[in-house]
């Protein structure tokens, strides 16, 4: 079985080269590895020339930032047709030798296994609450996958932090929506391939480290001012869930009223004093979220005909 590697990367190339330092450790073979340098300002671009005629490679420098999500959206398009499995990740996770090889443990046991997600830790070697699975509850009575030494939990949710997609998911649900910029386009994703019916795993013995400089994101009442337009990311993209989950037009627009009303009572929290660039940005994202409805770009299944 074949796997392609997505790796979206912007101003970031220390990390970068640790990054595919470690994917070419991999004890587990990677067919081909896939770069969104996503207009990067440092020496990114430089550096990714080398590698541009390496065969294992394909660099890929986009006109702007796309935002994670649509590096992802993009980098996912160009690797999915040459392989089985598509394994992501951003360029500050730093995967283990044996990472790959226990995700492909675990997703090769059935066809019917949409994902499966590593065991991300930071850079102290504990748990990163960042990147935790979710909805391992609802499915905690599932029989595990136990394979090779490798133990497997079933989830619902995950980030993009080390995790690989079969390619069967991708066809069937579509990319990831790329119109999300940043936040929350791994959960919306993750969750949509297992709402589509997959299959999906956590599997223990998949280490990756997440080297982010905080282990928590800053909350709106703490986050510094330059962080203000992330929030509007954050307010619009959770509005899309909000109108999935409350189709009603009038239902929604008293949710995102009501979202709104509680985002400005907890920004005037702030000690900084930093109030109107924080409401400004969510004001816009809930006014952007009412009719924020992108489209789901779904690729063409590979013909099975010689």
């Amino acid at each position: 079985m074949k796997v392609n590697c997505v790796v979206v990367t912007y101003n970031r190339l220390p990390l970068l080269k640790e990054c595919l330092a470690a994917l070419e450790q991999q004890t587990y073979p990677i067919h081909r590895i896939v770069v969104i340098d996503n207009c990067s300002t440092d020496e990114t671009e430089e550096f990714l020339k080398a590698f541009s005629t390496r065969p294992q490679y394909r660099i890929i420098r986009t006109e702007k930032n796309l935002g994670g999500a649509g590096g992802f959206s993009l980098g996912i398009k160009e690797a999915v047709g040459s392989a089985d499995y598509t394994w992501i990740m951003d360029d500050d996770t730093i995967p283990a030798p044996s990472a790959l090889e226990a995700l492909m443990t675990v997703a090769t046991t059935s066809d019917r296994i949409g994902y499966v997600c590593s065991k991300v830790l930071w850079t102290d070697n504990k748990p990163h609450p960042r990147n935790a699975p979710g909805g391992m509850e609802k499915v905690k009575n599932c029989e595990p996958i136990r394979k090779d030494g490798v133990t497997a939990q079933r989830c619902e949710v995950c980030t993009f932090v080390s995790v690989l997609i079969s390619n069967k998911a991708i066809y069937k649900v579509g990319l990831p929506i790329k119109e999300f910029f940043i936040w929350f386009d791994d959960i919306e994703y993750s969750l949509r391939i297992t709402r589509a019916g997959f299959k999906n795993y956590y599997a223990e013995q998949s280490i990756v480290v997440h080297k982010t400089p905080d282990i928590f994101n800053p909350t709106i009442e703490q986050a510094p001012p330059s962080m203000a337009k992330r929030f509007y990311y954050q307010t619009r993209n959770t509005c899309y869930f909000k109108h999935k989950e409350h189709p009603n037009r009038f239902i929604f627009r008293l949710i995102v009223w009501n979202k709104l009303r509680i985002l400005k009572h907890r920004i005037r929290r702030r000690k900084d004093g930093h109030y109107q660039e924080f409401i400004d940005a969510v004001t816009q994202g809930c006014r952007d979220g009412l009719t924020f409805f992108p489209e789901i770009e779904y690729l063409p299944e590979p013909s099975s005909n010689p």
